[in-house]
């Protein structure tokens, strides 16, 4: 539930991450990246709570599902980019991803894999 103080306003994890889906916020963060320091800041930390929230409403511990790059985006990996890095299908990246042989966590319906995760699971198909 969202908190309302004076001139404030305090977002829990399932309220950022259905304002990140609902108003499209990974765009509007991308689009005034440069333009404004100030609500770059806050799209960021907004979407890096939605985050946060969604990896932990499975039962894990809430943890990073990405990493943040210099430049200040957030840097993930699609099932499709990961696949086509491993020289295999989409839907054998995704049977990996619940066989628990490719760590990735479910945003918006979709999987995001870290850029460490993608490069272990692609560096371990390649040595077999």
């Amino acid at each position: 539930m969202t908190r309302h103080v004076t001139n404030a306003v305090i977002l829990t994890g399932a309220d950022a991450a259905l304002l990140y889906q609902a108003a499209n916020l990974r765009a509007l963060r991308v689009a005034s990246r440069g333009k404004s320091e100030r609500l770059y800041g806050l799209l960021t930390d907004i979407t890096q709570a939605a985050f946060a929230h969604t990896t932990s409403v499975d039962g894990r511990k809430p943890q990073a599902s990405a990493e943040v790059r210099e430049a200040g985006d957030i840097e993930v990996n699609t099932v499709e980019q990961v696949a086509r890095r491993a020289g295999i299908t989409s839907r054998a990246v995704r049977n990996h991803i619940k066989a628990g042989l490719l760590e990735a966590t479910m945003v918006n319906r979709n999987w995001v894999i870290a850029p460490e995760a993608a490069d272990q699971y692609i560096a371990g198909r390649t040595r077999a």
